[in-house]
């Protein structure tokens, strides 16, 4: 991702405002962070509490979503917002956070 896309769509947001704050930092991300798979090998961290937080409104993580609701050691919250909470509901997903710390 990086500043050649529209900032509100797909993002989802709506307010131009939080368009253009949001498209002045936005960088680059590796492909491999979609392409590449995580393998846990040590207990300990196997072990850690992991929660799926997820913002439907923009659905792109569907199938991640559907995964972590039916795998044992998921939490699984919702935020009724884009994927980009931090901008359209940030008092939302610090009570979020803090709910699953």
């Amino acid at each position: 991702m990086g500043n050649d896309i529209d900032a509100n769509e797909p993002l989802g947001l709506t307010a131009p405002a939080d368009g253009a704050w949001l498209r002045s930092r936005l960088s680059a991300h590796s492909v491999g962070t979609r392409t590449q798979s995580v393998e846990v090998t040590n207990p300990a961290a196997s072990a850690l509490p992991r929660t799926f937080i997820n913002c439907p409104a923009t659905n792109w993580f569907a199938q991640y979503a559907r995964y972590a609701q039916t795998q044992p050691g998921w939490r699984y919250r919702e935020s009724a917002t884009v994927h980009d909470a931090m901008v359209t509901m940030p008092q939302g997903l610090v009570d979020l956070l803090i709910e699953v710390t």
